[in-house]
């Protein structure tokens, strides 16, 4: 039988996108969560990371065991929460409104968590971009990119994204590298957004900031597919760095203008204040920026 402690350590670098972190998550030496996965590769009989002096990623076999470890760290959660909550149980409906832009299978491997550890709580998840009304449309929470609107609404800072401008080496090669931020504006982009969005950048930061134009050569709501077109040399696209940080290591995406420092993209989860004391939305808010970062890893380990 595998040893317990070892999936968990191999989940929890997983989790971590490297030993370094994982060993500041858990406090545990670096030498010490390396040596429990090797441990357990050896007991396997199988590799289930690929190292190198630069990334880390999943061997196929070690994707699916990570499911089963994943599963296993939500049960002994599970188990944990069920003695945390026997005192204060987590029930009710949230209907949750979450950005179209946002990954639906990472959304879906959330939520099948969250129900795991809170069977009793029913949720209604609508993926929109639309300005919904928290009360009138019966709203419980709003996922939201910031900056935010002044508001009598409850906005909790759940995590942040750092941008960058990325494209691939054919579109560099055919088009050539800007080398200002003026230049752009010859260039084509890939838009994160609708039809009726404006090709406009903002790079830089303070004082430095400025606001900059490119030609649209097509948008569309779906991280995902923004990448994937950069990838094929259709233009530059402004992404998260942790959304590609493979391609960016494998030379299938270059950074553009980094000197041009983007300001970080806040996410926020809002809630109207005549239910800021319930407590099936602050748990769900805790889970979703506790767990986001993690799901966010493994997705990208596995492309």
């Amino acid at each position: 039988m595998p040893d317990l402690n070892g999936m968990m350590l191999f989940a929890a670098v997983v989790r971590a996108k490297g030993f370094s972190q994982a060993a500041r998550d858990t406090g545990l030496p670096k030498s010490t969560i390396s040596r429990k996965v090797a441990q357990l590769e050896e007991q396997l009989g199988v590799r289930l990371l690929q190292r190198d002096t630069r990334n880390l990623s999943l061997t196929q076999v070690g994707a699916l065991f990570y499911q089963h470890c994943d599963s296993i760290s939500h049960e002994i959660e599970a188990a944990k929460a069920t003695i945390e909550n026997t005192h204060n149980d987590v029930s009710g409906s949230l209907r949750i409104a979450i950005p179209v832009s946002f990954s639906q299978e990472l959304i879906a491997n959330l939520a099948s968590g969250f129900m795991r550890l809170y069977p009793n709580v029913t949720l209604d998840i609508q993926f929109t971009d639309n300005d919904v009304g928290l009360v009138g449309e019966g709203y419980d929470i709003a996922i939201k990119y910031g900056p935010l609107q002044s508001s009598d609404l409850v906005a909790r800072l759940l995590f942040e994204r750092q941008p960058i401008l990325v494209a691939g080496p054919g579109y560099l090669k055919t088009n050539g590298t800007p080398a200002t931020p003026a230049e752009l504006s010859n260039h084509k982009g890939i838009m994160l957004g609708s039809s009726r969005s404006v090709p406009i950048w903002p790079l830089g930061k303070g004082s430095r900031k400025t606001m900059v134009s490119f030609q649209k050569k097509v948008s569309v709501n779906s991280t995902t597919m923004v990448k994937k077109l950069a990838m094929d040399d259709f233009g530059i696209a402004m992404i998260s760095n942790t959304s590609c940080k493979k391609e960016l290591a494998n030379g299938t995406l270059i950074p553009i203008l980094q000197e041009w420092p983007i300001e970080a993209t806040k996410i926020y989860g809002v809630y109207s204040s005549r239910r800021q004391l319930a407590t099936n939305i602050s748990t769900f808010l805790d889970f979703f920026a506790k767990r986001f970062s993690s799901q966010e890893s493994l997705q990208i380990l596995m492309n």
